[in-house]
């Protein structure tokens, strides 16, 4: 069994030991020691890394009551010395801690409880058992703050089974024995955990909540800790300067430049659709008039140099005041080929599924919709033509 002595001294960063076993595998070598420093992952935080005797540790894992290190290269001695990557390890106890806060101050403000907890690169994530407001969760981050800044001490405790479940926020399984590792903060969290921790609340720095979304029923709440919300902050500010620049104003003044800017660009869609529609209405009065029959409607096959939104407007043009119209529209730029096949909304005789799936088949494109109105794109342009033939050829064998 591995002697895990982060649990002795978390601050300790190198150490002695005795490789117990060396096996290869795929060209990497897992290596058990009598004694190590290094964190396995589990539980949402990652592993530490380092160097054991200047080869690189490039994972570190559990198997049963072993911690497996994994090297790029192999150990030539049985005696050996290690050296943690500090500055990782430091900031993913910042990481953990800072979660603990921000989760503790949900429970104690709010009575949420926190699912899970996952440490990815820079980012720490928690998830809610229910849905919370933006509003309740910056509370609870100004409360986790104010943890820091009263620096208090972090221990780690082994109490009854009575005391836990009257002060933990987060009970252990039914079937645990005692002794329970737990993490305690006075006053802010008290939870069963097997992760590292920095020392007292002050040396996580800052914990900052960066974005929130919907997740299974409840909130993801995405959170930077330590340095890593101080890098953030730091690259938020260097943008906001930069906006400031564009913008001509100061941060106090951005909201409004933005609300004026919204203005004119709704002013100038404006202008342009209605410049657009009128380019474009004598174009689709030629194409009706020139339309071919089929059964009782007329059929427009149309390409234009365009987009996907003025291939819309013509449809729009085409369709919305006109039953007898089956329109098969393609729009082509450096994007690729846009169509549009339809009609009337109101005309229930007519199905244009199958011709467009023949389209987007011969395109290698993606798209779908209603019997009278399927849209999509395709990458394939120099076969688009063809793609249109079969197209008109698979409504005129459907169309009565």
């Amino acid at each position: 069994m591995t002697a895990k002595l982060y649990y002795e001294d978390l601050y300790d960063r190198e150490f002695d030991a005795e490789v117990l076993s060396q096996e290869e595998h795929d060209g990497k070598y897992h290596v058990i020691l009598n004694r190590t420093l290094f964190y396995p992952s589990g539980g949402g935080q990652p592993c530490d890394l380092g160097s054991i005797d200047g080869i690189d540790v490039l994972d570190v894992h559990e198997e049963g009551k072993d911690i497996v290190h994994v090297l790029a290269s192999r150990l030539e001695g049985v005696n050996v010395h290690g050296i943690l990557d500090w500055e990782r390890r430091f900031e993913l106890m910042q990481q953990h801690f800072g979660e603990h806060l921000l989760a503790g101050c949900l429970w104690n403000l709010h009575q949420i409880h926190t699912d899970r907890m996952r440490i990815e690169g820079e980012n720490v994530s928690i998830d809610t058992d229910k849905p919370i407001a933006l509003d309740a969760i910056l509370e609870a981050e100004a409360e986790a703050n104010r943890a820091i800044w009263a620096d208090i001490p972090v221990e780690v405790i082994y109490p009854s089974m009575d005391e836990i479940r009257e002060r933990a926020r987060k009970l252990p399984p039914e079937d645990a024995e005692l002794p329970i590792r737990i993490v305690k903060a006075e006053g802010v969290d008290y939870v069963p955990c097997c992760g590292l921790h920095v020392s007292s609340t002050g040396q996580v720095g800052l914990v900052k909540v960066t974005s929130v979304e919907n997740h299974k029923g409840g909130s993801r709440i995405y959170l930077r800790c330590g340095k890593a919300a101080y890098r953030w902050l730091d690259s938020v500010y260097r943008e906001l300067r930069k906006a400031e620049a564009e913008l001509v104003c100061g941060y106090d003044g951005i909201n409004e430049k933005i609300a004026i800017l919204k203005g004119q660009i709704h002013d100038l869609k404006a202008q342009n659709d209605a410049t657009m529609e009128r380019f474009l209405k004598p174009i689709a009065e030629n194409l009706v008039a020139g339309a071919e029959a089929l059964g009782g409607y007329k059929l427009v096959r149309h390409v234009m140099q365009a987009g996907q939104d003025d291939v819309k407007r013509m449809f729009r043009l085409l369709t919305a005041n006109n039953r007898e119209v089956i329109a098969v529209l393609a729009g082509e730029n450096s994007d690729g080929v846009f169509l549009t096949f339809g009609t009337h909304k109101e005309n229930k005789g007519v199905d244009v599924r199958g011709a467009f799936r023949k389209a987007m088949e011969i395109l290698e494109g993606r798209g779908g919709g209603s019997p009278v109105c399927a849209q999509g794109w395709g990458k394939k342009s120099d076969v688009m033509e063809s793609a249109l033939a079969s197209a008109v050829l698979e409504l005129k064998n459907n169309v009565k």
